[in-house]
């Protein structure tokens, strides 16, 4: 899952070159050099090696939108104008970067720049629309294309138009409760311009993998398996197969570049992914129907609170990106994720949120805004967040199921729900499931893996009558099964 800020020239030439884009070794080379050249005040070399990189790949507008920056950085505003319509032709919409990157002052000088500026609005209703289209010439006519108005999403979906709806709703309550919690401000639209459409595809499985190939490269089929889906901010585009967890954490990364963008601001890693994965397990609360609760994540943040091993804050949110990512990364997302339930238990959530943005440039960590919001130093905030891990519920997860269910065999492959793949139990035949039935609900929640499965079972009991939803081929269901002790 990458979530990336374009912060400055140099950090989208590298970021957008990186291996982890699918970017070819030569492509980072080019990238790496040119910005090495750049801020050495090379420009015809910097130039160049864009020119290059944009010869070897014509779908990526990084190169154009760079070279624009170089030739405004000689005082050029017109050619720094026509390269940065050929970025916008292949893909950039970030108009607020335009508006505050300084290498592009001398563009905005230019007529040009006014002009684009009065357009942008249309100009991006035209491309969601010219997105759609290219979407069902790629797709065809099985899946479903909606145009989102509300929430400037461009959705494209393989599944039937129950699933599709219900994959609707949860972009919906994540909406409704980030606009609640975090990102007030995204209730009204921008003062200054709309925020980009974003490309939202639900692919069928096969689908899924071509396009895993197309932006990790050669991967194992078991790790295909076990990607959801991801968001990438430059070609604003989510792509999932996962329609819980992952939907509600990558359309969380697009609500908070939309509300990091209208602040100009660039946010650390332990911050997106900790905001991103606050959504992934809801459920009923004393605060709402639709609110984070405890899940695998903070059952493994619980069991390193039990053993001392939780990270210290002032530590953890100075972190790089490549460390968090690449050591534990399973224990940084469930820390990340814990510290911001923390302060939402504690109706500190929008609070902390509010004072980071606003004084960002001061400590961009955000560690000075969780002082000022909890009134404790920071060693007092690992000593608290630790007591509140050790009480955390434990629930029931994939790696410790419970010893009760629906009386099936359940597969965990990601999808719209676990899938029936043996009834091993007569309860379950008497409930009318079949193998190749697809679980969807479980006592009224929507369950799409057998994480989210398995957590609704916490706190039910062998004997208790419970109702699933499921789905058959193209047909939904509704059943009551009596809960069996597991064998």
């Amino acid at each position: 899952m990458r979530f990336w800020h374009i912060a400055t020239l140099a950090v989208l030439s590298v970021l957008t070159a990186t291996p982890a884009c699918a970017q070819p070794a030569s492509h980072a080379e080019l990238g790496n050099r040119a910005v090495e050249a750049f801020n050495s005040g090379d420009y015809d070399e910097a130039e160049r090696l864009w020119k290059r990189w944009a010869e070897l790949d014509e779908t990526t507008f990084v190169p154009w939108y760079n070279l624009a920056c170089a030739r405004s950085m000689r005082g050029d505003g017109e050619g720094a104008a026509e390269h940065l319509i050929t970025a916008i032709e292949r893909g950039f919409s970030d108009f607020s970067r335009i508006e505050s990157d300084p290498n592009l002052r001398a563009f905005r000088a230019t007529d040009t720049f006014e002009q684009l500026q009065t357009a942008w609005p249309a100009f991006l209703d035209r491309r969601i629309d010219t997105q759609l289209e290219a979407a069902r010439r790629v797709y065809g006519p099985r899946y479903s294309y909606i145009k989102d108005e509300k929430h400037r999403l461009g959705l494209v979906s393989a599944y039937d138009t129950v699933t599709s709806r219900q994959a609707r709703e949860e972009v919906r309550l994540v909406a409704d409760w980030t606009i609640r919690n975090l990102f007030p401000e995204l209730g009204s639209p921008s003062s200054d311009h709309p925020d980009p459409w974003v490309m939202v595809i639900l692919p069928t499985r096969e689908h899924f993998a071509g396009w895993a190939r197309q932006t990790y490269g050669d991967m194992p089929a078991s790790a295909t398996s076990q990607l959801g889906g991801a968001y990438s901010h430059d070609d604003k585009k989510l792509v999932t197969v996962d329609l819980g967890s992952t939907l509600r954490h990558e359309f969380l990364h697009v609500l908070h570049f939309r509300s990091a963008d209208r602040l100009g601001q660039s946010h650390p890693i332990w911050i997106q992914e900790g905001l991103a994965a606050i959504v992934e397990d809801m459920g009923p609360t004393s605060r709402g129907p639709f609110d984070p609760v405890p899940s695998w994540r903070t059952n493994s943040i619980k069991r390193l609170a039990q053993q001392n091993k939780l990270p210290g804050i002032s530590d953890f949110a100075t972190m790089p990106r490549d460390r968090f990512s690449g050591n534990r990364p399973l224990a940084n997302y469930a820390f990340a994720r814990a510290v911001f339930m923390y302060l939402h238990e504690r109706g500190q959530l929008g609070e902390w949120y509010s004072t980071y943005t606003q004084t960002h440039d001061l400590d961009p960590t955000g560690r000075k805004a969780l002082i000022a919001v909890t009134g404790r130093t920071l060693n007092e905030f690992d000593d608290d967040i630790r007591r509140w891990a050790r009480d955390l519920p434990e629930v029931y997860e994939q790696n410790r199921p419970p010893l009760l269910g629906i009386g099936a065999r359940l597969d965990l492959e990601h999808g719209d729900g676990p899938i029936v793949r043996k009834l091993i139990h007569d309860n379950a035949t008497r409930a009318g499931l079949r193998p190749g039935d697809i679980i969807t609900g479980l006592d009224g929640t929507p369950v799409r893996d057998l994480n989210e499965f398995y957590r609704v079972l916490t706190g039910l009991e062998a004997g208790q009558r419970v109702r699933v939803d499921y789905r058959r081929r193209l047909e939904h269901r509704r059943t009551t099964v009596v809960l069996v002790e597991a064998r």
